[in-house]
Formats: C-alpha cells, sequence, structure tokens
C-alpha cells in the first residue's frame, strides 16, 4: 500500500496481501522481512494505517498491543488514570474434546516494536487513537451482550444454563447438542448456531466455532465481524456467510450474500494469503494440505439461515369440517410468485398490463359448480407493490362499510384482504402473534413475543370497493397488533371493475413500499417472504359477511390457526 491513486480506504479492504501481513502480525507469524514490509505500507499509506486498526479490532489485541508499545503507562483510553502492568494474556478455556486449543497471543518484542512504531508516526495519539467505527455504536453497560431470540427444538449442553428466548447471553462458550437458537449481539448481529455444536462468543465483533454450524448475519452498512475455528479465519466484509467446523480440524464456508476473506491459520508453511469468497461460492480448508483451500458445491439449504417459529397451537372449538374450511381455509396454494412489472401499471381494473398466469386460482367449493373462486396476481418495481385479484362474487361490488365511520369492517361486505411480512431480516416463515393469539390459548407471551408483535414491517391490507361513493378503499394496519390503521393513505391507488355478466369483479391496487415501512429496504429479486390471501364474499345487502376463501398458507403449520393471529401460518411471496 502507498500513497498512489489507488491507496484509498476501500482499496486497502482488497490489499490480500497487506491483510496478510497483519493477520500474521497478530498470530506473531511475522519474520524479519515481513515485519519490514508491513512497517514500510504503515508509514507510506493513511489507508493502511486505518486497515490496521480495522484487523486489529477483530483480533481484539489492539488496546494491549499499544499498552506494550507504551511501556505499560496507561491505557490509551484512559491516559489520564495509571494503570497496573499488563500481565500476558493466558489462555484459561478448557478446549472441547476432539478439539485443540486456540491460543491468543500475547504480547511480544514484535508488537512492541511496531506500536512503537506507529506511535512514532504521530497518529496515536492518547485518548484519539482508539476510535471504534462509528456505525458501531457503544451500548450501556447494562445491556448484555447477546440475547437468544430463538430456539427450535434445542438440548443445551449445559443443564444449568437453559437456553430459552429472552435470555441473557454473556461474553463465553454456548453449546447445543441438538436443535438451534438464533442469538442477537447488541449491535444487531445474528448469529443461528445449529446443533450439535459450541459456539464462543469473544465480544460484539468476534466468535469462535469449536464445532457444528454457525451463519453470521450482519445488519445493513455493517462489517468487520470475524469468526474464527481452529483452523481458518473468517473476516466479513457486510455479508451473510456460514461455518462449518468439526472432526478432522476440516473448517468449511460458505456465503450466501456480499463477501467475505477466509485465511487459514498460519503453520509450518508459514503464512497463508487469504481467499475472497463471494455469494454463491463455498470453500473447505483442510488441515491435512496446504495452500488454497478446495472449492465444494454451493448448497442453499444447508445450513439453518433462520430458526423457525415454534409450531403453534391448534383451537380446539371448532370442529365441524365445513366450518374449519370456512375459517381456516383448505389451501391448496403454499406460495405466490411476485412477478416485476413489465412496465408502467395502469390502474383502471384492466389487466392487460399483468402478467398472463395467474400466481393462484382456487375456487370456495372446488368439487361443485361454484360461483364463488378467485385468481391473484402480485407485482412489484423499485417504488410500488401491486396486488390484483379476479374474483367471482354473485353479489359483486355492493359493500356498503362506510371507510369513514367503520374502517376496520371494510371485508364484512366483501373485498379482499392481503397480510404480508417485508421484513427481508426475519424472511420466511414469519415469526409474530396477535394478542388474541395469546389470549384464545390463556397463555401469557414473553416480552420478546410482545416485541415481535409490533413490527411495523408486518401489514394487513384490507381492499373493499364502497358502492354508495363508487371509491376504492383501503385499510392498511401494521403489526399482529393491528396498530395504526390507515385508512386510505396518500398515494395508494386502487381501481375496480364488475364483469360484464354481473357474476364478478376486478380488483387492483398499487401501494407505494412507503405506506408499507419498507421504503429503505424494498425486497429484493430472490427474496422470500410471507403472505396470505383472504376473499371474502358477503350477501346481497353488502353488510353482512357470508364466506371466505384462504389461501396461501404455511403447510408446515397447524390447520385450525386463524391467519391474522400468526403470521407463521402465512404462505411464502416469492420475488422472482
Amino acid at each position: 500500500m502507498t500513497n498512489s491513486p489507488r491507496s484509498t480506504a476501500e482499496e486497502s479492504l482488497a490489499d490480500d496481501r497487506f491483510d496478510g501481513l497483519v493477520h500474521a502480525y497478530f498470530d506473531e507469524q511475522l519474520d524479519k522481512a515481513m515485519l519490514a514490509e508491513l512497517e514500510t505500507a504503515l508509514k507510506d499509506s493513511a489507508a493502511a494505517r486505518q486497515r490496521f486498526w480495522a484487523l486489529a479490532e477483530v483480533h481484539g489485541l489492539a488496546r494491549l498491543a499499544a499498552r506494550v508499545a507504551l511501556g505499560n503507562a496507561a491505557d490509551p483510553a484512559t491516559a489520564a488514570e495509571p494503570t497496573a502492568p499488563v500481565e500476558p494474556l493466558a489462555d484459561t478455556r478448557a478446549a472441547p474434546i476432539g478439539h485443540s486449543d486456540r491460543r491468543w497471543p500475547g504480547p511480544s518484542a514484535a508488537a512492541a516494536v511496531l506500536m512503537a512504531f506507529l506511535l512514532a508516526l504521530g497518529g496515536l495519539a492518547a485518548g484519539r487513537w482508539w476510535q471504534p467505527a462509528a456505525r458501531i455504536a457503544t451500548p450501556p453497560a447494562t445491556v448484555p451482550l447477546a440475547t437468544i431470540a430463538k430456539v427450535r427444538s434445542v438440548v443445551p449442553r449445559d443443564s444449568v444454563r437453559p437456553l430459552v428466548a429472552g435470555a441473557a447471553v454473556p461474553a463465553g462458550p454456548i453449546g447445543v447438542a441438538a436443535g438451534c437458537v438464533e442469538i442477537v449481539v447488541r449491535n444487531g448481529v445474528v448469529i443461528v448456531l445449529e446443533g450439535p455444536g459450541e459456539l464462543e462468543l469473544l465480544g460484539e465483533m468476534a466468535a469462535f466455532l469449536h464445532s457444528g454450524k454457525a451463519v453470521v448475519r450482519m445488519p445493513k452498512g455493517m462489517s468487520g465481524f470475524r469468526l474464527d475455528t481452529t483452523t481458518t479465519d473468517v473476516l466479513d466484509l457486510g455479508t451473510e456467510f456460514a461455518v462449518k467446523t468439526g472432526q478432522g480440524l476440516v473448517t468449511e464456508v460458505q456465503v450466501y450474500d456480499g463477501e467475505v476473506l477466509a485465511t487459514r491459520k498460519a503453520g509450518e508453511t508459514g503464512m497463508q494469503f487469504p481467499k475472497r469468497l463471494v455469494a454463491g461460492e463455498a470453500v473447505r480448508f483442510d488441515a491435512k494440505h496446504a495452500g488454497l483451500p478446495e472449492p465444494i458445491p454451493y448448497s442453499e439449504g444447508r445450513f439453518v439461515r433462520h430458526v423457525p417459529a415454534t409450531a403453534g397451537v391448534e383451537l380446539e372449538h371448532v370442529t365441524d369440517p365445513e366450518e374449519q374450511i370456512r375459517e381456516f381455509g383448505r389451501m391448496l396454494f403454499d406460495s405466490i410468485p411476485v412477478m416485476p412489472a413489465k412496465g408502467p401499471v395502469a390502474i383502471d381494473g384492466d389487466l392487460a398490463d399483468w402478467h398472463t398466469e395467474p400466481g393462484f386460482k382456487a375456487a370456495r367449493h372446488p368439487a361443485a359448480c361454484d360461483d364463488q373462486w378467485a385468481a391473484g396476481w402480485m407485482m412489484y418495481d423499485a417504488d410500488h407493490l401491486y396486488i390484483a385479484a379476479h374474483v367471482g362474487d354473485p353479489y359483486p361490488l355492493r359493500n356498503v362499510i362506510d371507510p369513514e365511520l367503520d374502517p376496520e369492517l371494510g371485508w364484512q361486505g366483501g373485498g379482499l384482504q392481503v397480510r404480508l411480512s417485508l421484513d427481508r431480516a426475519m424472511g420466511w416463515p414469519a415469526d409474530a402473534n396477535a394478542p388474541h393469539y395469546y389470549a384464545l390459548r390463556r397463555t401469557d407471551p414473553p416480552a420478546a413475543e410482545r416485541v415481535k408483535a409490533e413490527n411495523p414491517r408486518i401489514s394487513h391490507l384490507t381492499m373493499w370497493h364502497h358502492a354508495p361513493s363508487g371509491k376504492a378503499c383501503i385499510t392498511v394496519a401494521q403489526g399482529m397488533n393491528l396498530n395504526a390503521l390507515a385508512v386510505n393513505p396518500p398515494g395508494v391507488v386502487g381501481g375496480f371493475r364488475r364483469d360484464a355478466d354481473g357474476q364478478g369483479y376486478v380488483v387492483e391496487y398499487a401501494i407505494p413500499w412507503r405506506v408499507l415501512h419498507a421504503e429503505d429496504d424494498p425486497p429484493q429479486r430472490g427474496d422470500t417472504l410471507a403472505a396470505v390471501w383472504q376473499v371474502h364474499w358477503s350477501d346481497e345487502t353488502g353488510r353482512l359477511w357470508r364466506d371466505q376463501l384462504v389461501e396461501i398458507r404455511n403447510p408446515h403449520e397447524p390447520r385450525r390457526i386463524v391467519v391474522y393471529e400468526r403470521a407463521a401460518t402465512w404462505g411464502r411471496a416469492e420475488f422472482r
């Protein structure tokens, strides 16, 4: 790295040679020639010095090394206060059976020499040399390092430390004999540990995987998390990636999104160069084979990326088969494609500008000659979600529910409801329950479940044609507790058109992402999110609800659960 036109902070991230020198420095594997090369890079480039401190942060050794270089006079972060002499770091952790110890390097002569060299450059003045990245906020001391967000079929290795949703996770090991657990670090980093396995949480930006499988998902705009194994160091560059390690000192790395730098730990063969991996790539590091890692097939479903919600509890009081279909649906479809719009979409009840094939088509009584049926479509572009349906209805467009007086009851007079989650971090299945779900089952939800119910990226849309005014109406409620009901919010455009034979109608809506609280992170091609459809029919008065069709449901959830109670019952909305 030099002060040439290409020596910027961004390009320093791509300099594998420099990163390799820094990693070797912290692992105490530098010879004299390599140390001289590193010193030259640091002297010539401010970007190199910035990158050095970023890597020092993930190694967790910057403070220690600087204190050694300063002669143990003071911690640079608290230079005004005297401190005790620094003792070499000792690894007192017991290694799991079948795995070698991992030793953090202690202060060495090389550390003192290089840190003194950096101090001489004048860029590390006491009190300001250690500045964490602004994107990583320092939380109050009372906030736990991490929290268990979700568990599924989990069997903890330590019976003294049960693994339950909402439990605090301090620094240290966490073991899972079976099942999986989702851990959320206080800076937003998500780690999914799949058993049997053991993960050691070292801090906000570092963990060590002793065995098993782990997926790391970074918050948007954050990078620098390091997940190490006995044989390999994996540094994320803003991404979602997975690591497996276990018997035979083999580590496998797979990247779902973004990029990582994976580096074999230095051994007798000397320093190893990092391997940059991008989305869709996977490799294997084998301690028996030196050199570059071996490419292996990428497998989308190999790792648990999202811990599934615990299966729902059915309602026991609905036993009649026909009533069960009426309340919970028959479920012929478990997914609906969400297609990219072909071009400008005119909201006029004419579906000529839509894709020809519907996302689904189902009848309320499929074995009979039914006049109650529906076909549904979904599309999207950079600014809008589009919803359309063609509905067979013997009493079409007679809804008299006033949007000004009774907006929450718009479905009663006939119309369309679509419930969906646009939380890309949560993915599918969606994980949130309504207060009504717990009330009917006489259970008290934990605090974490109450928070999930308020997720603003979960939306409930009710669309109907108000016959007295001839207007297309819509209400939008957020979260599973149906907060902040918005009636005909600005920017939403809807249209209805009655079939020529008077036996049905077409409905079409364009809904801006901002109305759905997704304007800053709208769905992207390849996303699988959650959605469910309900088509409602009324009697001839347009006031009394008569029947419904429920479609796009999660087949892994129990059937007798009303869809507005539990988001996990919703099927897959697959963005193409």
